[in-house]
């Protein structure tokens, strides 16, 4: 594989992952699969490991601007892990291209419901997660299985859950997001590793990459605004589900 290449691609999945809150493995996955053919569940481990590296660096600086929710990152964090390693168990069994249509298809609903709903206020978000507790913990077992299969580290599906459910401000997702989805791909990357599907000689550029794009990503997300971070999540995911759901079907053909 091109090292270069490789790491080029890292950091502007790094630098839009730290950006968005997804940690990057959003565009890492479809990058190995699309670009360097790698199969699913490789793509899936890489990207994990990856994604530990990004959410160091890229949640700094939402700590520092406090737009991190910590009682919601420990219930995510803790229930998502258990889910992690069921699916790190599980996920050899599955054909890889279910698994890139299953990809595409999260990716077209996450985007229709962003672009329908409007930010609430802080006191109301934090109201309905203490009242919704059970809620709370079903989304994130949700989360920590598909991420796992997925390799994305669990951005893509808190943002949505936390914002669109538990009606937090869309910076207060990507925040606590980014800090809960290191704490997830660290539990599912172990399975991984133990089952020999993480290709360790290829996580080192990949994550030096990731970590210098997650860590600009992060300066710029605290900064920018959320009016302007929903069209982007838009474009992204449609541009990501086309792709994705396209390589998932050719492998009927």
């Amino acid at each position: 594989m091109n090292e270069f290449l490789m790491i080029t691609s890292a950091f502007v999945s790094g630098l839009l992952g730290g950006l968005l809150g997804l940690g990057g493995g959003v565009l890492l996955v479809p990058f190995l699969t699309l670009v360097f053919f790698m199969p699913m569940q490789q793509a899936a481990a890489l990207s994990l490991a990856t994604v530990m590296a990004n959410s160091l660096v890229s949640s700094t600086e939402y700590l520092k601007s406090n737009l991190i929710d910590l009682k919601l990152v420990i219930l995510f964090s803790f229930f998502a892990s258990v889910g992690a390693i069921a699916a790190g168990v599980i996920g050899h069994y599955i054909p890889g291209n279910y698994l890139q249509i299953a990809f595409a298809l999260m990716l077209i609903h996450a985007t229709i419901l962003i672009l329908r709903r409007r930010d609430e206020s802080p006191h109301q978000r934090a109201r309905n997660l203490l009242a919704r507790p059970f809620i709370t913990i079903g989304i994130s077992l949700a989360t920590g299985i598909l991420s796992t299969l997925l390799g994305v580290g669990g951005g893509i599906l808190i943002i949505p859950a936390s914002y669109l459910i538990l009606n937090y401000p869309m910076n207060i997702a990507r925040g606590s997001s980014t800090f809960a989805i290191g704490i997830i791909a660290t539990a599912g990357s172990v399975v991984y590793l133990i089952h020999g599907t993480l290709r360790v000689e290829c996580a080192g550029p990949i994550m030096l990459g990731t970590m210098a794009g997650g860590w600009l990503g992060g300066l710029l997300g605290v900064k920018t605004k959320s009016g302007i971070v929903r069209p982007l999540f838009a474009i992204l995911f449609v541009y990501l589900a086309i792709k994705m759901f396209l390589g998932g079907i050719a492998y009927e053909f």
